[in-house]
């Protein structure tokens, strides 16, 4: 009768540990950039990035069920995004994750009010984060800001390999204070990067980043950005240009 009992006892604890019952979704909406949701001081023309993460959390759950996502949209002034999520509506399994990127370009001074808004199945939905900032023309207190002139030419076309290819990329300081830059060459096999850049650039000056392509191999080729920040843009994406080249 022991032997029955104990048995019996047994075979429930297994059948309990076999049939953990999942959680609601555990949505997660939340900024990834280090000024968060807000755009700062914003010069008029000029464009800031802010990253943000979309999530159905895992963390300190044993199992989470799927979030459906029905809506994941952003609102307010001139704001555009781009995001490595799926089509709505889609579907994050427990632990899965993708990227948001907002944009903010204003075209006149005022006050930024906007929002990311996420709807989905789980109990906490709608999941929103307020996005503000201030588009100020001239910068107030002055701050340098830069901005590349004209229309960057981003393809390198077919270059031999034993030859090279040369752009040249001008960015000018359009704020109201001289500008300190740090330039990041494109790094890859062949991609190389010089520039006369003075160590402070003035207002309304500027100066040449000239990009080399000297390929070493057949094929297509894409380097990291060529990524020029300075105080006012370093937090919000900098100037990035995503290049490429052919060797043949």
């Amino acid at each position: 009768m022991t032997r029955s009992i104990l048995a019996l006892l047994a075979a429930l604890t297994l059948a309990a540990c076999g049939s953990v019952e999942e959680s609601d979704p555990k949505p997660r909406l939340e900024a990834l950039s280090t000024p968060g949701t807000d755009f700062g001081r914003t010069l008029v023309g000029t464009r800031k990035q802010l990253d943000f993460l979309v999530r159905n959390s895992d963390a300190g759950f044993a199992k989470v069920k799927p979030l459906d996502v029905t809506g994941l949209a952003v609102n307010g002034g001139t704001l555009t995004s781009t995001s490595t999520c799926p089509t709505v509506p889609f579907t994050l399994a427990e632990g899965e994750s993708c990227y948001l990127s907002v944009y903010w370009q204003p075209g006149a001074a005022g006050a930024l009010t906007g929002e990311i808004r996420m709807t989905s199945n789980a109990k906490e939905s709608p999941q929103v984060l307020a996005i503000t900032g201030a588009a100020q023309n001239p910068l107030d207190p002055a701050l340098g800001a830069i901005a590349f002139v004209g229309t960057p030419v981003l393809e390198f076309g077919e270059v031999p390999r034993g030859a090279s290819q040369s752009l040249p990329f001008i960015v000018r300081n359009i704020g109201n204070a001289a500008d300190t830059l740090n330039i990041s060459a494109p790094a890859a096999s062949g991609w190389s990067a010089s520039h006369d850049c003075p160590d402070s650039l003035a207002v309304n000056s500027q100066c040449t980043i000239t990009v080399t392509f000297a390929p070493t191999e057949a094929g297509l080729s894409v380097p990291s950005a060529l990524l020029v920040t300075d105080p006012y843009n370093a937090s919000y994406g900098g100037l990035s240009l995503s290049l490429r080249g052919t060797g043949r």
